[in-house]
């Protein structure tokens, strides 16, 4: 039971932008959100075309899985990206942050156009 209220306060304070802009960017983001986008590189539409009904659901599933971890890190690093306060003379990380998910998601979005 404590396990599970942890992982709620962990999900909580990770949407309202509370873990440290490193966590968020570079583990949350980049390192886990790459590692689960790994499937997606394989799976390609004749691989869709020729697999089986409960495959194909799994796959759905998976999907639908994916693009909320999706929505919960873009929103939870944005937010982390904005509480980023740099020391003097440092660069904004929080700006570059921001600037390389505007990035990924315009380069999502054309992907999913072309």
């Amino acid at each position: 039971m404590k396990k599970k209220k942890y992982f709620k306060q962990i999900l909580k304070d990770f949407w309202q932008g509370k873990m440290s802009l490193k966590f968020s960017f570079w583990i949350a983001f980049f390192l886990v959100g790459g590692a689960f986008s790994i499937p997606l590189f394989f799976i390609t539409d004749a691989y869709i075309d020729n697999i089986s009904d409960g495959l194909a659901s799994l796959f759905f599933l998976y999907i639908i899985v994916y693009w909320i971890y999706l929505i919960i890190v873009y929103v939870g690093t944005w937010r982390s990206a904005s509480n980023f306060k740099p020391k003097k003379n440092q660069w904004s990380w929080g700006t570059i942050a921001k600037v390389y998910m505007v990035l990924n998601i315009l380069r999502g979005i054309n992907q999913l156009i072309f």
